[in-house]
Protein backbone atom coordinates (compact mmCIF):
# COMPACT_ATOMS: atom_id res chain seq x y z
CA UNK A 1 0.00 0.00 0.00
CA UNK A 2 1.10 3.40 -0.79
CA UNK A 3 -0.29 6.51 0.51
CA UNK A 4 -0.50 8.93 -2.64
CA UNK A 5 1.06 12.46 -2.22
CA UNK A 6 0.92 14.47 -5.52
CA UNK A 7 0.88 13.07 -9.40
CA UNK A 8 0.85 9.30 -9.72
CA UNK A 9 1.81 7.33 -12.45
CA UNK A 10 -1.14 6.33 -14.40
CA UNK A 11 -2.20 2.44 -14.92
CA UNK A 12 -4.08 0.42 -17.53
CA UNK A 13 -6.79 -0.60 -15.02
CA UNK A 14 -8.03 -0.36 -11.68
CA UNK A 15 -10.94 -0.13 -8.50
CA UNK A 16 -11.51 3.05 -6.84
CA UNK A 17 -13.42 3.68 -4.07
CA UNK A 18 -14.60 7.39 -2.06
CA UNK A 19 -15.42 7.65 1.36
CA UNK A 20 -15.79 10.60 3.04
CA UNK A 21 -16.61 10.87 7.00
CA UNK A 22 -15.22 8.24 9.22
CA UNK A 23 -18.44 6.13 8.76
CA UNK A 24 -18.08 5.72 5.04
CA UNK A 25 -14.31 4.47 5.84
CA UNK A 26 -14.61 1.94 7.94
CA UNK A 27 -17.94 0.66 5.57
CA UNK A 28 -15.15 1.30 2.64
CA UNK A 29 -12.78 -1.18 4.49
CA UNK A 30 -14.83 -4.18 4.35
CA UNK A 31 -15.56 -3.38 0.22
CA UNK A 32 -12.41 -3.40 -0.62
CA UNK A 33 -11.35 -6.57 1.56
CA UNK A 34 -14.46 -8.21 -0.31
CA UNK A 35 -13.41 -7.36 -3.83
CA UNK A 36 -9.79 -8.01 -3.23
CA UNK A 37 -10.76 -11.52 -2.44
CA UNK A 38 -13.20 -11.84 -5.66
CA UNK A 39 -10.99 -10.19 -8.22
CA UNK A 40 -7.38 -10.58 -7.33
CA UNK A 41 -4.08 -9.22 -8.76
CA UNK A 42 -5.99 -5.57 -9.45
CA UNK A 43 -4.91 -2.28 -8.08
CA UNK A 44 -7.87 -0.80 -5.44
CA UNK A 45 -7.22 2.81 -4.76
CA UNK A 46 -9.53 4.70 -1.96
CA UNK A 47 -10.08 8.78 -2.25
CA UNK A 48 -10.80 9.68 1.71
CA UNK A 49 -10.65 11.82 4.08
CA UNK A 50 -10.50 10.23 7.08
CA UNK A 51 -8.27 7.53 8.45
CA UNK A 52 -8.50 3.51 6.44
CA UNK A 53 -6.90 -0.04 7.27
CA UNK A 54 -4.62 1.18 4.29
CA UNK A 55 -3.79 -3.07 3.92
CA UNK A 56 -7.03 -2.66 2.21
CA UNK A 57 -5.99 -0.93 -0.79
CA UNK A 58 -2.74 -0.46 -3.10
CA UNK A 59 -3.05 3.35 -3.08
CA UNK A 60 -4.51 5.88 -0.23
CA UNK A 61 -5.68 9.18 -2.09
CA UNK A 62 -6.86 12.30 0.25
CA UNK A 63 -10.09 13.93 -1.01
CA UNK A 64 -9.31 17.48 -2.24
CA UNK A 65 -13.17 17.90 -1.26
CA UNK A 66 -15.05 16.23 1.22
CA UNK A 67 -18.71 16.17 0.32
CA UNK A 68 -21.54 13.93 -0.71
CA UNK A 69 -20.12 12.43 -3.85
CA UNK A 70 -16.81 11.38 -3.51
CA UNK A 71 -17.39 9.33 -6.11
CA UNK A 72 -16.74 11.38 -9.03
CA UNK A 73 -13.68 13.01 -7.79
CA UNK A 74 -12.26 9.54 -7.08
CA UNK A 75 -13.42 8.59 -11.08
CA UNK A 76 -11.52 11.88 -12.69
CA UNK A 77 -8.50 11.59 -10.27
CA UNK A 78 -7.89 8.39 -11.06
CA UNK A 79 -4.71 6.86 -12.35
CA UNK A 80 -6.46 4.40 -14.09
CA UNK A 81 -7.37 4.10 -18.19
CA UNK A 82 -10.06 1.80 -17.23
CA UNK A 83 -11.52 2.36 -13.92
CA UNK A 84 -14.38 0.66 -11.81
CA UNK A 85 -15.54 2.75 -9.10
CA UNK A 86 -17.65 1.22 -6.38
CA UNK A 87 -19.75 2.80 -3.82
CA UNK A 88 -18.96 1.50 0.10
CA UNK A 89 -21.94 -0.05 0.51
CA UNK A 90 -21.49 -3.15 -1.36
CA UNK A 91 -19.75 -6.72 -0.86
CA UNK A 92 -18.18 -8.46 -3.66
CA UNK A 93 -18.64 -11.91 -3.67
CA UNK A 94 -18.14 -13.01 -7.16
CA UNK A 95 -15.40 -11.91 -9.94
CA UNK A 96 -16.26 -8.46 -11.68
CA UNK A 97 -12.88 -8.03 -13.36
CA UNK A 98 -14.32 -8.52 -16.69
CA UNK A 99 -15.61 -5.12 -16.92
CA UNK A 100 -12.23 -4.10 -17.70
CA UNK A 101 -12.28 -5.96 -20.50
CA UNK A 102 -15.84 -4.32 -21.77
CA UNK A 103 -14.00 -1.17 -20.89
CA UNK A 104 -11.75 -1.88 -23.87
CA UNK A 105 -14.44 -1.32 -26.45
CA UNK A 106 -17.00 0.98 -24.41
CA UNK A 107 -16.78 4.33 -22.64
CA UNK A 108 -19.49 4.01 -19.98
CA UNK A 109 -20.18 0.64 -18.08
CA UNK A 110 -23.30 0.55 -15.90
CA UNK A 111 -26.17 -1.76 -14.58
CA UNK A 112 -29.84 -0.67 -14.74
CA UNK A 113 -31.67 0.50 -11.50
CA UNK A 114 -33.85 -2.59 -10.78
CA UNK A 115 -36.71 -1.30 -8.41
CA UNK A 116 -37.90 1.19 -11.40
CA UNK A 117 -41.62 1.89 -10.30
CA UNK A 118 -40.52 3.59 -6.81
CA UNK A 119 -40.33 7.26 -7.18
CA UNK A 120 -36.90 7.90 -7.17
CA UNK A 121 -36.40 5.71 -10.26
CA UNK A 122 -38.64 7.57 -12.28
CA UNK A 123 -37.22 10.89 -11.57
CA UNK A 124 -35.66 13.30 -14.49
CA UNK A 125 -33.84 15.57 -14.89
CA UNK A 126 -34.24 18.71 -16.89
CA UNK A 127 -36.48 16.95 -19.33
CA UNK A 128 -38.38 13.35 -20.20
CA UNK A 129 -36.45 10.37 -20.81
CA UNK A 130 -38.07 7.46 -22.84
CA UNK A 131 -38.75 4.25 -20.27
CA UNK A 132 -37.10 2.28 -22.46
CA UNK A 133 -33.63 4.54 -21.13
CA UNK A 134 -34.04 3.98 -17.77
CA UNK A 135 -31.73 5.36 -14.72
CA UNK A 136 -28.93 3.41 -14.41
CA UNK A 137 -27.35 2.60 -10.89
CA UNK A 138 -24.43 5.03 -9.82
CA UNK A 139 -23.02 2.76 -6.87
CA UNK A 140 -21.24 0.80 -9.62
CA UNK A 141 -19.50 2.77 -12.37
CA UNK A 142 -17.32 2.19 -14.88
CA UNK A 143 -15.48 4.34 -17.32
CA UNK A 144 -12.73 4.67 -20.37
CA UNK A 145 -10.56 7.69 -20.02
CA UNK A 146 -11.61 10.15 -22.37
CA UNK A 147 -12.39 13.87 -23.01
CA UNK A 148 -15.47 13.28 -23.75
CA UNK A 149 -16.17 10.88 -20.45
CA UNK A 150 -14.47 13.81 -18.59
CA UNK A 151 -16.70 16.34 -19.95
CA UNK A 152 -19.86 14.20 -18.83
CA UNK A 153 -18.22 13.70 -14.98
CA UNK A 154 -17.86 17.39 -14.78
CA UNK A 155 -21.46 18.12 -16.19
CA UNK A 156 -23.04 16.05 -13.65
CA UNK A 157 -20.84 17.80 -10.88
CA UNK A 158 -22.06 21.08 -12.17
CA UNK A 159 -25.47 19.83 -11.62
CA UNK A 160 -24.71 18.76 -8.34
CA UNK A 161 -23.51 21.40 -6.81
CA UNK A 162 -25.84 24.00 -8.26
CA UNK A 163 -28.24 22.06 -6.31
CA UNK A 164 -29.58 18.68 -8.05
CA UNK A 165 -30.15 16.34 -5.00
CA UNK A 166 -29.40 12.75 -6.88
CA UNK A 167 -26.46 12.05 -9.29
CA UNK A 168 -28.24 9.28 -10.82
CA UNK A 169 -31.05 10.88 -13.12
CA UNK A 170 -28.57 13.90 -13.94
CA UNK A 171 -26.30 10.63 -15.36
CA UNK A 172 -29.57 9.27 -17.37
CA UNK A 173 -30.19 12.33 -18.99
CA UNK A 174 -26.03 13.21 -19.92
CA UNK A 175 -26.10 9.37 -21.41
CA UNK A 176 -28.58 9.20 -23.32
CA UNK A 177 -27.87 12.73 -25.11
CA UNK A 178 -24.69 11.52 -25.44
CA UNK A 179 -22.60 9.81 -28.05
CA UNK A 180 -20.90 7.42 -25.44
CA UNK A 181 -20.86 3.82 -25.77
CA UNK A 182 -22.44 2.42 -22.98
CA UNK A 183 -22.32 -1.10 -22.45
CA UNK A 184 -25.38 -1.95 -19.77
CA UNK A 185 -24.22 -4.81 -17.30
CA UNK A 186 -26.37 -7.63 -16.12
CA UNK A 187 -28.07 -6.84 -12.70
CA UNK A 188 -25.59 -9.64 -11.38
CA UNK A 189 -22.84 -7.22 -11.34
CA UNK A 190 -25.09 -4.99 -9.29
CA UNK A 191 -27.59 -6.36 -6.78
CA UNK A 192 -30.10 -3.93 -5.45
CA UNK A 193 -32.61 -6.87 -5.07
CA UNK A 194 -32.24 -10.41 -3.68
CA UNK A 195 -35.14 -11.36 -5.29
CA UNK A 196 -34.09 -12.33 -8.90
CA UNK A 197 -31.90 -14.93 -6.41
CA UNK A 198 -33.59 -15.35 -3.69
CA UNK A 199 -36.25 -17.45 -6.09
CA UNK A 200 -34.04 -18.50 -8.82
CA UNK A 201 -31.94 -21.50 -9.13
CA UNK A 202 -28.83 -22.01 -10.92
CA UNK A 203 -30.06 -21.55 -14.68
CA UNK A 204 -29.41 -17.45 -13.24
CA UNK A 205 -26.04 -16.47 -13.28
CA UNK A 206 -24.78 -16.08 -9.62
CA UNK A 207 -24.83 -12.67 -8.13
CA UNK A 208 -21.37 -10.89 -8.13
CA UNK A 209 -22.27 -7.52 -6.08
CA UNK A 210 -24.05 -7.53 -3.55
CA UNK A 211 -25.13 -3.73 -2.96
CA UNK A 212 -28.02 -2.39 -0.22
CA UNK A 213 -27.94 0.91 1.92
CA UNK A 214 -28.35 -1.24 4.66
CA UNK A 215 -24.78 -2.15 4.91
CA UNK A 216 -23.92 0.83 6.53
CA UNK A 217 -25.44 -0.48 9.39
CA UNK A 218 -23.03 -1.38 12.15
CA UNK A 219 -22.78 -4.08 14.98
CA UNK A 220 -20.96 -4.32 17.94
CA UNK A 221 -18.67 -1.75 16.47
CA UNK A 222 -18.41 -3.42 12.91
CA UNK A 223 -20.28 -3.30 9.66
CA UNK A 224 -23.01 -5.75 9.42
CA UNK A 225 -22.67 -9.11 7.40
CA UNK A 226 -24.38 -10.38 4.61
CA UNK A 227 -26.05 -13.37 6.88
CA UNK A 228 -26.89 -10.60 9.16
CA UNK A 229 -28.77 -8.80 6.57
CA UNK A 230 -29.82 -11.02 4.17
CA UNK A 231 -29.61 -14.57 6.99
CA UNK A 232 -27.65 -17.83 6.46
CA UNK A 233 -29.97 -19.38 4.61
CA UNK A 234 -30.01 -16.80 1.16
CA UNK A 235 -25.71 -16.53 1.69
CA UNK A 236 -25.59 -20.62 1.75
CA UNK A 237 -28.07 -20.58 -1.60
CA UNK A 238 -25.79 -17.52 -3.13
CA UNK A 239 -22.45 -19.44 -2.06
CA UNK A 240 -24.17 -22.70 -4.01
CA UNK A 241 -24.69 -20.41 -7.09
CA UNK A 242 -21.81 -19.17 -7.32
CA UNK A 243 -19.83 -22.78 -7.32
CA UNK A 244 -22.37 -23.66 -10.04
CA UNK A 245 -22.35 -20.70 -12.10
CA UNK A 246 -20.52 -21.50 -16.05
CA UNK A 247 -19.14 -18.20 -16.47
CA UNK A 248 -17.25 -18.41 -13.41
CA UNK A 249 -16.44 -21.84 -13.09
CA UNK A 250 -16.45 -23.38 -16.97
CA UNK A 251 -16.36 -26.87 -14.86
CA UNK A 252 -19.15 -26.69 -12.87
CA UNK A 253 -21.66 -29.94 -13.42
CA UNK A 254 -23.83 -29.53 -10.38
CA UNK A 255 -27.61 -28.43 -10.02
CA UNK A 256 -28.79 -25.62 -7.94
CA UNK A 257 -32.83 -26.15 -7.15
CA UNK A 258 -34.70 -23.02 -6.21
CA UNK A 259 -34.69 -22.80 -2.77
CA UNK A 260 -38.42 -22.92 -3.06
CA UNK A 261 -37.79 -26.34 -4.30
CA UNK A 262 -36.32 -27.75 -1.35
CA UNK A 263 -39.13 -28.04 0.97
CA UNK A 264 -39.18 -28.76 4.38
CA UNK A 265 -37.49 -25.89 6.97
CA UNK A 266 -35.09 -24.12 4.44
CA UNK A 267 -37.66 -23.72 2.01
CA UNK A 268 -40.12 -22.16 4.75
CA UNK A 269 -37.38 -19.83 5.78
CA UNK A 270 -37.41 -18.28 2.14
CA UNK A 271 -40.81 -18.47 1.92
CA UNK A 272 -41.38 -16.12 5.45
CA UNK A 273 -38.49 -14.06 5.47
CA UNK A 274 -38.39 -10.81 3.31
CA UNK A 275 -36.37 -7.33 3.35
Amino acid sequence: MTTATGTTATAPCGFVFGASGDRFAKVADRAARSLRAASPGIPIDIYTDSPVDESAYDMVHALDKSWFRPKFEALLRSRFERTVYLDVDIVVVGDISDIFEVLERFDVALAHVQNRNQKFARKTWRKPIPNAFPQFNGGLLGIRRSPEVTEMLMECIAALEAGEPKDQPVLRELIYDSSLRVATLPPEYNSRDRALWQHGSSRLTAPRVLHASRFMRFKNGQPITPEQLYGRAFMRHVKNLLAEDRTLNPDATGYVPRPYDLGGRLGNLFKIKRG
